[in-house]
């Protein structure tokens, strides 16, 4: 397997372990470093986003999968394809929301997408059901 790949997949889920922290432990009372940090920078979500896609992207690349075939209907048409989709729905549907309505007092279901984010990844590298 190739070094590169490795570590974008590392990054990938060093990226979404900090991303979900942040909303566990977000504090905008504290006034310890690193929640001083995340206030600085209005939250760790888009920074995440943007690593997630790119690190995302990349792997899906290397796999195989370039843009125009993960929009075609054969990739959609197959198991795999359709957890990607999935995926991709959730967490599209999260940067909506987040860009319209923004986070206040909404951290349960954004744990909840985050999670189902998270088993939807594992479902994909190790598939289980499929």
């Amino acid at each position: 397997m190739n070094v590169v790949y490795v570590i974008a997949v590392w990054i990938h889920i060093l990226t979404v372990c900090v991303w979900i922290g942040a909303m566990f432990f977000q504090d905008p009372q504290s006034t310890r470093l690193p929640s001083r940090m995340v206030e600085k920078f209005h939250g760790v979500g888009w920074y995440a986003q943007a690593v997630l896609w790119t690190t995302g992207l990349f792997m899906l690349n290397y796999r195989g999968v370039g843009l125009g075939e993960l929009f075609s209907a054969s990739f959609v048409s197959r198991p795999w394809g359709r957890l990607i989709w999935a995926k991709l729905s959730i967490v599209l549907l999260m940067a909506v929301f987040q860009a319209i309505a923004g986070h206040k007092g909404l951290l349960y279901p954004y744990l909840l997408a985050a999670f189902t984010i998270v088993a939807l990844s594992v479902l994909i590298v190790r598939p289980v059901l499929f």
